[in-house]
């Protein structure tokens, strides 16, 4: 197993940043209003393990924690999904559940296995945690994480890379149409449908329940997988991570716009 597998929970995250607009003869759209200041390790956060891999992903107001690590080249490496907890004003650990998708020759070796870590965070700022097994992570906070998620932001077609209940598959289209409709065309003889709509926290994430529908799905034929959504608005980059109510199946996607 990758050593990767040990670190799982504690995320670091797509910073987000707003942007302008308008020409000389129009006036720039209203700012967005700033959501409730954090507390505790909630919070989009970015950086890296002694391994060293990238990590990219948000640890939400209800203490849930999504994310990814990545290589060098930007290849995602392994998915996880967890709960945090903090222990007075700067301690914090966590559990998860790692999917290790390195090895595309041995499918089947690609087991979820359980991950726990504990360190020291400061709110809005920064945070290192240890694993069991030795593996670091360290990451800053993005403050940008406080503004309002804003759907329309969001519209547009992305190709990037689907991971679907293990399986990776290069060159996947993602279209997102007004009113926030999800549509993926890349998987013939699979329906992938959905509606992405802000958290309601009010944080600059969003929610997005996927219905996959018909026998080549990347997951099981009429599983429902409710993600989480992060986007970049000056990169336009985005990241969809997500798993079935029964953990059983997993879909992440990353994605440019084009």
């Amino acid at each position: 197993m990758n050593k990767t597998t040990a670190l799982g929970g504690l995320v670091a995250a797509l910073v987000l940043s707003a942007c302008g607009g308008g020409g000389d003869d129009v006036a720039p759209p209203a700012p967005k209003p700033p959501a409730t200041v954090v507390t505790g390790v909630e919070g989009l956060w970015t950086g890296a393990t002694t391994d060293p891999l990238n990590v990219q992903g948000v640890v939400l107001e209800n203490g849930e924690s999504w994310s990814i690590l990545t290589d060098a080249v930007g290849a995602v490496v392994g998915i996880s999904q967890g709960a945090v907890q903090t222990s007075g004003p700067d301690v914090v650990s966590g559990t998860g559940r790692y999917l290790n998708v390195v090895d595309e020759a041995n499918l089947a070796s690609r087991t979820t296995v359980a991950v726990s870590y504990s360190g020291k965070y400061a709110v809005r700022d920064s945070v290192q945690v240890t694993d069991s097994k030795g593996v670091k992570f360290t990451g800053t906070y993005g403050v940008l994480y406080e503004q309002p998620a804003v759907v329309s932001e969001l519209l547009g077609t992305y190709s990037g890379t689907g991971i679907g209940n293990q399986v990776r598959e290069p060159l996947v289209s993602v279209s997102i149409s007004t009113g926030g409709l999800v549509s993926i065309p890349s998987y013939p003889g699979c329906s992938i449908r959905g509606t992405v709509v802000p958290r309601a926290s009010g944080r600059n994430v969003f929610d997005l329940p996927l219905t996959f529908s018909g026998a080549a799905c990347p997951v099981g034929d009429g599983v429902v997988v409710q993600h989480v959504v992060l986007y970049n608005d000056t990169t336009q980059a985005i990241l969809i991570m997500g798993q079935s109510a029964s953990k059983a199946e997993t879909f992440v996607y990353t994605g440019q716009k084009s």
